[in-house]
């Protein structure tokens, strides 16, 4: 089964092959966008790194991507979506939002949100 276009996170910066290791934070959600024979490559909104297969943890897709626009539904207020995060207890995917310029404080689950047409 092919990896690419799947989601995940790595928990070991020393699985990270490319130079760029240092700026991984450690489970974070990332995207494969290539597979090779022991290695895939990830992206981080517009970074890449690429790590050993083996560091690769997959999991579901999240329902919105980076910089997708979204409505914040209880608020009828549109944001973009900044980060994609994985809540550990709840084992569901959080956003992190920004609206007008300004990184929004609070975290947002997909069913409080909807694409932004």
């Amino acid at each position: 089964m092919s990896l690419i276009n799947t989601w995940g996170f790595m928990l070991d910066k020393n699985e990270i092959v490319s130079a760029n290791a240092e700026s991984y934070n450690i489970g974070t959600t990332v995207k494969c966008i290539e597979e090779n024979e022991d290695t895939v490559t990830v992206l981080y909104k517009d970074v890449e790194y690429m790590v050993l297969k083996t560091a690769f943890k997959s999991r579901e897709t999240p329902e919105f991507n980076w910089n997708d626009n979204v409505r914040i539904i209880a608020k009828d207020k549109t944001a973009q979506i900044d980060l994609i995060c994985w809540h550990y207890n709840e084992k569901r995917y959080f956003y992190m939002l920004i609206s007008n310029g300004k990184k929004l404080s609070k975290r947002y689950y997909a069913n409080e949100l909807e694409k932004a047409h």
